[in-house]
């Protein structure tokens, strides 16, 4: 098991390059959003369900997490707070994952679009 420490830093470095291909994605889809047409209103569409099937796979991924943990710390009969400190990274990981996958592959398949 990793360090706290590690996770933390981690899952920043991680937040921080979503937040720089959403901006990549953002820049690309923009103009495409002022004028939905043909192939503009195609990304609109995928857009809006890109969101709602990473939203849903995050939140199946979190139960799940949690859950795991709440099972395991049962049958430990109980949790530490290291324990309970890394479940929590395990559930935003899990929670996060679908979006980050989701932002990284529109980031790569629009960069050369945007300007």
């Amino acid at each position: 098991m990793s360090s706290l420490s590690h996770r933390a830093s981690r899952l920043a470095k991680h937040t921080a390059q979503s937040g720089l291909d959403a901006a990549v994605t953002i820049a690309a889809r923009t103009p495409g959003l002022m004028h939905p047409s043909g192939d503009n209103a195609r990304e609109a569409t995928r857009m809006v369900e890109e969101k709602i099937a990473a939203a849903y796979a995050g939140a199946i991924g979190a139960s799940l997490s949690w859950g795991a943990f709440l099972f395991a710390s049962a049958l430990r009969g109980g949790a530490t707070p290291t324990q309970f400190s890394h479940a929590l990274f395990d559930l935003a990981e899990a929670a996060s994952a679908p979006a980050r996958r989701t932002v990284r592959a529109n980031a790569r398949r629009l960069g050369g679009k945007a300007g």
